[in-house]
C-alpha cells in the first residue's frame, strides 16, 4: 500500500509506481513545492484543470454540484485548443480534463486529448463515473483515466475500457485508476474492491479522502472532528502556487471547487492564462496574511 496526499493508492503491479511517478513528475512536484515554501512564484502555473464539460447525469449526494449555480455547458473545441496552445508555449507539464461535470458528455472529448497530446503536454488525464462508453479515450494518447466507483450506476458498465484494452498494446492504453472515495456508506465495497483488484483490471486503486467540495454542502460529509484536525495550523493554499482552473464556459479560477463561481479572476475572451496567474499575487498575498475569502476561509484542502 502506497500512502498518498489525499488517501491511499493500492497498486495491481508495485512496479507501476515507478513510471507513475516518474523522474520529470517528480520533479515538477518538487518545484512546486519549493515555490510554496518560499512564495518564489513560479512564472506560470506547472498543471491547468480544464472543465471540458460541467453537464453530469448524475446527482451523487456528496458533491457540490447539488448546490452549483454556474452554467452547464460543455467547452468548445476552439476553447480548449485556445488553452492548450499558451500551455504548451508555457512549459504546463499536465492537464486534468475535468472539474464539476462528467467529460465524457462533451462530443469533442477525443479530439481535444489528442490536440494536447500532439502540442507536447507530457500528462493529461480524465476522470469519469463510468457511465458512458469509454472506448473513444483509446489511442488518443491519454495517459491516465480515472474512473469513479462511488457513482450509484452498476459497478460491471464501468469497465467496458479496461476489458477493450484486453486487445491491445498495453503500452499504448492509459492508466486505469480506480477511484474511490472514503465514506463510511462505501467501507464495505471499498474493501471489497481493493481485495479484488486484478478482478477489475486496474492498475491502481485510490482511496481519496472527501475534499474540499464538501464545505459547499455545509460540511455534512464531514465530521466536526476531521473539520478542526484538516483546518489546524491554516497556512496559504497550495493550489495558488502551481494550479490554474478554467471552466467550461471560459471562466479563469483560482480553485477547482466552486460551484458558485466565486474564484473567478476572468475570462479567456478578455485576458490569457498568464494574466490570470499573476492577478492571483494579491491572492497569494492575503493567506500569507491569514485573510481569506468567503469561499477560502473554511476549506480544508488548503494543503492539497
Amino acid at each position: 500500500m502506497k500512502k498518498g496526499v489525499q488517501g491511499s493508492n493500492y497498486y495491481a503491479d508495485e512496479s507501476i509506481e515507478e513510471w507513475r511517478y516518474n523522474p520529470y513528475r517528480r520533479k515538477n512536484r518538487q518545484i512546486a513545492d519549493e515555490s510554496y515554501k518560499t512564495n518564489k512564484i513560479l512564472p506560470f502555473p506547472l498543471h491547468l484543470i480544464v472543465e471540458v464539460s460541467s453537464k453530469c447525469n448524475l446527482k451523487c449526494d456528496f458533491c457540490n454540484r447539488e448546490v452549483m449555480t454556474r452554467p452547464e455547458q460543455n467547452m468548445d473545441l476552439e476553447t480548449f485548443k485556445k488553452i492548450v496552445r499558451e500551455a504548451a508555449e508555457n512549459g504546463v507539464y499536465s492537464i486534468s480534463m475535468y472539474c464539476l461535470g462528467e467529460p465524457f458528455m462533451n462530443p469533442d472529448l477525443r479530439e481535444m486529448i489528442i490536440f494536447a497530446k500532439r502540442m507536447g503536454i507530457p500528462y493529461v488525464d480524465v476522470s469519469t463515473n463510468g457511465t458512458f462508453d469509454m472506448t473513444s479515450a483509446l489511442g488518443t494518447g491519454l495517459n491516465e483515466i480515472i474512473v469513479n466507483a462511488y457513482t450509484p450506476s452498476d459497478a460491471v458498465h464501468r469497465y467496458e475500457l479496461m476489458c477493450e484494452r484486453d486487445d491491445l498494446d498495453h503500452n499504448h492504453t492509459p492508466l486505469i485508476r480506480l477511484q474511490l472515495i472514503d465514506l463510511p456508506q462505501y467501507k464495505e465495497r471499498n474493501e471489497k474492491i481493493i481485495k479484488n483488484i486484478e478482478y477489475f483490471d486496474a492498475d491502481v486503486v485510490y482511496l481519496k479522502n472527501v475534499e474540499v467540495f464538501s464545505q459547499s454542502l455545509g460540511d455534512k460529509n464531514l465530521s466536526q472532528e476531521e473539520i478542526d484536525k484538516r483546518m489546524k495550523d491554516r497556512k496559504a493554499c497550495k493550489q495558488l502556487y502551481f494550479v490554474l482552473t478554467v471552466n467550461s464556459n471560459g471562466d479563469i479560477a483560482y480553485c477547482c471547487h466552486d460551484p458558485k463561481g466565486k474564484s473567478v479572476l476572468g475570462n479567456l475572451k478578455d485576458m490569457t492564462l498568464k494574466e490570470a496567474w499573476d492577478k492571483m499575487a494579491e491572492m497569494r498575498e492575503c493567506h500569507l496574511k491569514g485573510v481569506y475569502t468567503e469561499l477560502c476561509r473554511s476549506c480544508c484542502d488548503w494543503s492539497w
